[in-house]
């Protein structure tokens, strides 16, 4: 097992795990080509970061994907890609069109309690295992290489958001990690997350 950069011939095999490690997940429900669209844009973007865990084979095991600075950085990205992200947008608002109201809530997180958050910091975004190497350490490996490619960056907090219900296992490793809870709040429609904080 090895860490590498993700490259564009990547994406749709981080796609496939993704689809796999969170197959209940809202940014799952939006769609293959949806996830497609956000993996190789975020590829694209200078502030990204995004690992995959190959085996001898170079199957993709699991990816974290990230950015060296959260502030903006999902805006970026659509204002980079404006048009296949509206194309996109068409597509789920003619198939689910209450999906495109929770996308749009979460995007502009209003709530009070992120007001305070100047989000000057790096952030690990999206990080998943194919279920069938779970529990083999592929997770570690690939939060402590996506800390080390951001302290190259010249990034040294990271931050990460995970669900505050029934997840005692994940807040328990990145506790034992070195993570803090920044704070806890409420995405659309009603589901609690921790923001948990890192300094590098």
């Amino acid at each position: 097992m090895r860490i590498i950069k993700a490259e564009g011939s990547h994406v749709l095999d981080i796609v496939r795990v993704h689809e796999k490690a969170f197959e209940k997940f809202f940014l799952t429900s939006l769609g293959t080509n949806f996830l497609r669209l956000y993996y190789s844009s975020s590829l694209q973007n200078k502030k990204t970061i995004l690992l995959i865990s190959v085996d001898k084979k170079n199957n993709i095991l699991g990816f974290a994907m990230g950015t060296i600075l959260s502030k903006g950085f999902h805006k970026e990205l659509i204002k980079e890609n404006f048009l296949k992200f509206v194309y996109q947008g068409l597509i789920i608002l003619l198939n689910k069109p209450h999906h495109i109201i929770r996308l749009f809530n979460n995007l502009n997180k209003n709530q009070s309690n992120l007001e305070q958050d100047d989000k000057n910091y790096g952030e690990l975004l999206s990080i998943g295992v194919s279920p069938e190497f779970k529990g083999m350490g592929v997770g570690k490996e690939l939060v402590e290489e996506f800390e080390k490619n951001l302290k190259k960056r010249k990034c040294n907090t990271i931050s990460l958001t995970t669900d505050y219900y029934n997840n005692d296992y994940a807040v328990s490793f990145y506790k034992k990690n070195g993570y803090r809870e920044l704070y806890d709040f409420i995405a659309y429609p009603n589901r609690k997350m921790y923001k948990l904080i890192k300094k590098l």
